[in-house]
């Protein structure tokens, strides 16, 4: 208590500043519970692959047969949607519904089929429409492709539809069901045609726009077409093979009326440009042969009808001997294949594998056919074992002249390599008796030069010789004796080996200088 009393005094002593923090106090905790209600009451959290649908609770009242509020000044279910994330709304106001998205998978594609709008007038609906066209009830024209839409489902349901798919070698033929119904003249195709063409398009084939069959056609892909507003037709344009075998032979009489059986094989094809044409004009394509209604109603009539009137020109021993079944043949095959292309069906190729003709006639027929062939392969046989032999000794002439003139090439060949020999050393003999006078040439001027050298060399020595001795005869006068010179020439040449001789001059070495010395005479008169 008095806690409390000092409480009570402290905000009576404090005046009108305690008002003013109560208010703050009371703004504070305004603000944390309205974000807590916000938070816990007004959030809406539209989650990834998910739709938010609002609800409005107050507003305008929506107008009679509608069921979809334009914007939020309306009551009732809104034409907008959340997309994900966090959104804020006061629940007193609105209510909300999530939804998942609408997923349309690859090769798909979605029809919205719209609940709000105008309905369809009287006039529209006499003139046959079934798409709606802007703010109107019904199909929407345009579809949804492949992915994921976050689509209101009070105002739209989407159907689920795989998309055409056009497979390689086929195409696509169109029949709209929306549009005007045909009233007016369709121009022609863009591209060059024929004016029977011109004139089937016109009449038949309806351009975008209008109920019927399209002139144009789908090419081979994936086609995203709304299947409210159009139908396809596939139309295979490969090369098909009908075969005409077993209780479908073509059977007609011959000229000497003989019922005859013939096997064939037509192969065909429809021309991809004439494709709508084909399908308004004669029908569908279909794998049973029964069924196909191009082949019932144009393909084996025209062959039934021209193989009896072209195969009824030949006698059943034609057929039987194969001379006229290549007639026939080509002759069906351009007959059958002018009738078709102007029905835009192209013919490729008419095969005749067999002819069947009657037994009665068929046998013996063959077998006089068999007989000729029998006669015929044995003369072929003879003329075949004649040529063999005259072959044979033709090869035997043709081995011996080759085997002779092998043998005279040889011959030849040894004598040319002979003579090449023969001329070869007597080449190699010339040269050789040119090459040896040519060195008995060069010896014949050698021994001249060496004579000449040799009658010099012995001149130089006889004058040398002689001036030789003419100097030792001068010095043998100069020595008045040849002993003085002898004695000189002696002394002259053991002079430089001699450094001093002690001798007597009455011995043996000392006589030997006693005839070239002068005798020594002294002033007394003595020797």
């Amino acid at each position: 208590m008095p806690k409390v009393t000092g409480f009570r005094l402290l905000i009576t002593g404090r005046g009108g500043n305690a008002w003013v923090i109560l208010a703050v106090f009371g703004l504070v905790a305004a603000i944390v519970l309205f974000q807590v209600w916000q938070w816990f009451f007004c959030r809406i959290e539209v989650e990834p692959g998910m739709t938010g649908i609002l609800i409005a609770k107050m507003g305008t009242d929506l107008p009679s047969g509608e069921i979809m509020a334009p914007d939020p000044t309306f009551k009732g279910i809104q034409l907008q949607v959340l997309s994900e994330g966090r959104h804020f709304y006061n629940p007193a106001a609105w209510d909300w519904e999530l939804a998942p998205m609408i997923e349309i998978p690859s090769k798909h594609l979605g029809v919205r089929i719209r609940y709000y709008g105008k309905d369809f007038t009287e006039e529209e609906l006499l003139a046959g429409k079934i798409i709606a066209g802007e703010g109107q009830k019904g199909i929407v024209r345009d579809v949804l492709m492949p992915g994921r839409y976050r689509i209101n489902h009070y105002a739209e349901f989407v159907e689920v539809h795989p998309a055409v798919e056009i497979p390689a070698g086929s195409v696509g033929v169109v029949t709209y069901f929306g549009g005007l119904n045909k009233t007016l003249v369709i121009a022609t195709n863009t591209a060059p045609a024929t004016p029977q063409t011109d004139e089937v398009a016109s009449e038949f084939l309806v351009r975008e726009g209008q109920k019927g069959v399209s002139k144009e056609v789908l090419t081979p892909g994936t086609h995203y077409l709304n299947p409210y507003v159009a139908q396809v037709a596939l139309m295979d344009c490969r090369s098909q093979k009908f075969d005409l075998a077993g209780d479908d032979a073509l059977q007609f009489p011959s000229s000497d009326a003989f019922d005859m059986n013939v096997l064939m094989t037509v192969e065909w094809a429809i021309d991809p440009a004439r494709a709508p044409e084909i399908f308004v004009r004669i029908g569908e394509m279909n794998v049973n042969h029964e069924k196909n209604e191009i082949l019932q109603k144009v393909l084996i009539p025209a062959i039934r009808g021209y193989g009896r009137i072209e195969g009824s020109k030949y006698s059943a021993l034609d057929y039987i001997m194969g001379i006229s079944r290549q007639i026939f043949q080509n002759t069906l095959y351009e007959k059958i294949k002018h009738t078709c292309e102007s029905k835009g069906i192209l013919i490729k190729s008419v095969l005749i594998n067999d002819i069947e003709p009657p037994q009665d006639i068929a046998t013996p027929i063959r077998e006089r056919e068999i007989a000729k062939e029998e006669l015929n392969r044995n003369k072929s046989q003879l003329l075949q074992a004649k040529a063999e032999q005259s072959l044979a000794r033709s090869e035997e002439m043709v081995k011996l002249e080759r085997e002779r003139v092998l043998a005279g090439t040889q011959n030849k060949v040894k004598i040319i390599d002979a003579q090449n020999k023969q001329q070869i050393a007597l080449i190699n003999q010339e040269r050789r008796l040119k090459m040896e006078a040519t060195f008995l040439e060069a010896a014949g001027r050698e021994a001249e030069a060496i004579l000449s050298r040799g009658k010099a060399g012995a001149d130089v020595v006889l004058m040398k010789a002689n001036a030789e001795a003419e100097a030792i005869k001068m010095s043998i006068t100069a020595f008045k004796n040849p002993e003085n010179y002898a004695y000189f020439e002696f002394v002259t040449r053991i002079a430089p080996s001699l450094h001093a001789i002690f001798a007597n001059t009455e011995g043996v070495f000392g006589r030997i200088f006693s005839g070239i010395v002068a005798p020594h005479r002294d002033e007394k008169g003595g020797n």
